[in-house]
């Protein structure tokens, strides 16, 4: 082994060895210097890094330029671009921008080659000029709870919550990048405009596409009433569903001639109010005059709404030409009240004659009235057929040919009878005329013979009487005489 001295490594150490640089010893003045230049270097570094920031935000520059040189907004240059909006905000402005990063537009999924057709590319409009203020608005003047129109006409709201800002759900991460035309704020999301509220369509249509209706749509149809619930109304319609009219048996085809479309018009018009009428509007014991006339009445149960026991299922569906509340149950109209005929309108009847309680007599049996005033018999649903048929005296039982007669014996008579003279009418129940089911009406004076004059007295003296009346009397008291004497 060959031995060297301290000196001969420390030569060799310092000569180098091929491949190899010099070590430096620690906390030598060399590596300190070393150590100087690096730092100074990463603080170079540093400040190049920040000195690329600062020049993409160039106060000279509008926000198309500004957004561009950033290389994190790309695909919100690219998007405006595809939008023609570039020029829009190379305007003189003031805009204040809310800048969706490269990432944002990424997680939202926004794939510009799917914007092709006139309505999608007014659709990206629209969400790009939902990130657009018109006027220049820094970060200080952002209140919590601030709600901006955008330029697009859409609202937006802002929180402030410990320094931080939000724009409905997107957080600033970088604010107040000022612009030559306005100021840009970098967010980390891309915002949608909210969903625009449906053209109002009427009701007739609203029922159309629901998918639950067809059946009332066809009532309709088949009724002729689609066009009066497309009119400008208002109206409120409780419409039943599908099932509801399966339930209730209605079918359509057994409506074919005009009086039963008039009963389906009567049950499809008593679903209709003539007003707007919102649920929150219906108190309970409520009632409601519907478009058929009929009444209806509400019911309201810890907040469940009836109408004639048909439950509300669905309420305020808004149309453009009122409102309709979906019900599980086909109303049905009241029953009509029988229609009160006057079978003798027209006829001032002076006294009316029935049938009484036994069902064998007429009641009354006797009537008087003046000369030229009617007498007129009435029976409904008697117990059994009856008629009037003139007879030739009182309770006889001859029949006056071609005489005064209500006809065939039945159960329902409305007969009467203007009688022009004093007379006196008998009448018979021909059915019954052995039960003596006999009547009369005494009409003036009842055609009684006028009174003659007191015959006058006669010539003789009024002796002439007397005198053959005492002869007789003493003749017989002569022969009782007679007689007793023979005793």
């Amino acid at each position: 082994m060959v031995h060297r001295s301290q000196e001969e490594v420390n030569t060799k150490r310092q000569a180098g060895v091929p491949g190899k640089k010099p070590r430096l010893k620690y906390g030598s003045e060399s590596q300190r210097a070393m150590n100087r230049a690096l730092t100074l270097l990463m603080i170079a570094c540093l400040s190049l890094s920040t000195v690329a920031f600062s020049a993409s935000a160039d106060e000279t520059q509008d926000i198309p330029a500004n957004a561009q040189a950033t290389g994190v907004h790309d695909s919100l240059v690219a998007a405006l671009a595809h939008a023609g909006l570039v020029e829009t905000l190379q305007g003189d402005g003031p805009f204040t921008v809310f800048a969706p990063t490269d990432a944002a537009f990424e997680a939202a999924g926004i794939d510009l080659s799917t914007f092709d057709t006139d309505e999608e590319n007014e659709t990206l409009s629209d969400i790009l000029l939902y990130h657009v203020l018109a006027g220049a608005v820094d970060s200080a003047n952002v209140t919590d709870g601030l709600v901006a129109t955008m330029v697009n006409g859409d609202d937006a709201t802002f929180t402030v919550a410990d320094g931080a800002v939000m724009i409905n759900d997107a957080n600033v991460t970088t604010a107040d990048v000022a612009a030559s035309n306005g100021i840009i704020h970098v967010i980390d999301k891309v915002l949608f405009p909210p969903a625009d509220e449906p053209e109002l369509v009427d009701i007739a249509t609203v029922a159309t596409n629901t998918g639950s209706h067809d059946t009332l749509v066809a009532a309709l149809t088949h009724a002729g009433l689609v066009e009066t619930l497309q009119g400008e109304g208002p109206f409120t319609v409780f419409a039943p569903t599908d099932a509801a009219f399966e339930a209730a048996g209605i079918n359509l085809s057994s409506f074919d001639t005009d009086e039963e479309n008039a009963t389906l018009t009567d049950i499809l018009l008593y679903h209709v109010v003539g007003a707007s009428v919102n649920a929150s509007s219906v108190t309970d014991g409520m009632t409601a005059t519907m478009v058929n006339g009929d009444d209806a009445s509400f019911t309201v149960v810890d907040g469940v709404v009836t109408i004639n026991g048909a439950t509300v299922t669905t309420a305020d569906v808004m149309a453009s030409n009122g409102i309709i509340h979906v019900i599980d149950t086909v109303l049905t109209p009241p029953a009509d009240e029988p229609v009160v005929v006057d079978p003798f309108e027209g006829v001032t009847c002076a006294a009316t004659v029935g049938i009484d309680s036994s069902g064998y007599a007429f009641s009354p049996m006797v009537v008087n009235i003046a000369v030229g005033e009617t007498v007129c018999w009435l029976w409904e649903e008697a117990s059994m057929p009856h008629n009037v048929k003139e007879i030739t005296g009182f309770k006889s039982t001859t029949y006056v040919m071609n005489g005064i007669t209500s006809g065939a014996a039945a159960a329902n008579v409305a007969f009467h009878h203007t009688f022009t003279e004093d007379t006196t009418f008998y009448y018979a129940c021909e059915p019954h005329i052995g039960l003596n089911m006999f009547g009369e009406v005494v009409v003036g004076d009842g055609g009684a013979p006028a009174a003659t004059s007191t015959p006058p007295e006669s010539e003789d003296t009024p002796g002439f009487v007397v005198i053959p009346t005492l002869v007789a009397v003493v003749a017989a008291l002569a022969l009782m005489g007679r007689q007793g004497r023979n005793d």
